[in-house]
């Protein structure tokens, strides 16, 4: 008898390790095919942007074109060459970021005056979406104006993968209680409620289908959360949000007045 039921608790122990072994091997499969789609989907992103301005110039050296496509192909090719830029900041801030290597160089701006500037000089890039400001031209924040330009570009980009047409966007601000707010809003398609709590994780990305333009590494919102939470805020995405698309709230600390 007691063999018999030493015999059943070897069995039940030989059984569990069976099932803790597939358990292992079957999140180990999950985690490769995981991996293989993040490398499939930063070639085909690095890839394309070569192969559209390869074209390019493959074009305008092999063909009497009009000044006026001659100027349409440039401009395609600026973008492409902005595409591929930001792709290369966004891996070397999110290596920065997992590191915690991040020096942030805060001055004083204007905040009107910045995004100005930035639409002025990713005019390509954003390629006709309509940007409409609501800010106080007054409204000062504490930026490392080149990171910051990174977080505008990231949620530029996803606005226009994630919208039907020309992308239409509305940048409003305010400050408040020692605070400044910052409301990106979109009129895409907008975020699934499954998919709210994963949106800042690198590498997660919206399911295939939804992104009109079927790209995008799953790093630009978790290099956005890195840089604003290195500016000592927070961002969050806009539950309060009516209507189509996507709202995300940017907390930063306001500019400390000297008396």
């Amino acid at each position: 008898m007691v063999l018999i039921v030493e015999a059943s608790i070897m069995l039940l122990l030989i059984l569990a390790g069976i099932l803790v072994l597939f358990i292992l091997f079957q999140r180990l499969l999950t985690l490769m095919r995981t991996q293989a789609n993040i490398i499939s989907s930063i070639t085909h992103e690095f890839k394309t942007p070569l192969a559209t301005t390869q074209l390019y110039l493959e074009t305008l050296k092999k063909r009497q074109l009009p000044e006026e496509t001659r100027v349409e192909l440039v401009d395609g090719m600026l973008a492409e060459n902005q595409r591929l830029k930001n792709l290369v900041e966004n891996f070397l801030e999110s290596v920065r970021a997992a590191n915690k290597r991040r020096p942030y160089r805060l001055r004083r701006t204007r905040l009107a005056a910045f995004i100005d500037q930035f639409i002025e000089r990713h005019a390509s890039l954003l390629n006709g979406a309509g940007i409409r400001l609501e800010i106080d031209p007054e409204l000062e924040v504490n930026l490392d104006q080149r990171s910051f330009d990174m977080v505008l570009s990231n949620l530029c980009v996803n606005a226009m993968q994630y919208s039907l047409g020309p992308a239409e966007i509305v940048i409003q601000a305010w400050s408040k209680r020692n605070k400044v707010f910052i409301r990106f809003s979109d009129a895409g398609i907008g975020i699934p409620k499954r998919q709210r709590r994963e949106i800042f994780k690198m590498f997660k990305r919206l399911p295939e289908g939804m992104s009109l333009m079927n790209s995008g590494t799953g790093m630009g919102l978790y290099v956005v959360r890195s840089i604003i939470r290195g500016h000592g805020g927070s961002i969050a995405l806009d539950v309060s949000h009516q209507g189509p698309g996507a709202s995300f709230i940017i907390k930063l600390p306001a500019v400390k007045h000297e008396h």
